[in-house]
């Protein structure tokens, strides 16, 4: 039982180093890829006016959609029962 025991917690641990190691690659190669992609924007002289503006453009879009999404949806709970 005890050998069972110390089985699963060494395999927990080993499982647990291994995700830690995934994630710290994914988190540099991210850094490194974004490092990149920065450098390259300012070497075209380009600000990213027109990245922001899209950005924003599509944020308003999502608040839009969710906040329609949740009227809709209180809607339909408010006159469910008138609706049966």
């Amino acid at each position: 039982m005890l050998n069972d025991l110390n089985r699963c917690a060494t395999t927990v641990r080993r499982c647990g180093a291994w995700l830690g190691l995934i994630v710290t690659g994914w988190v540099l190669t991210l850094v490194i890829s974004t490092e990149s992609q920065w450098e390259r924007a300012r070497a075209s002289g380009d600000r990213g006016s027109e990245s922001v503006e899209k950005a924003v453009l599509v944020a308003i879009g999502l608040a839009v959609a969710i906040g329609l999404a949740f009227a809709i949806r209180a809607a339909v709970q408010n006159y469910q029962g008138q609706i049966k």
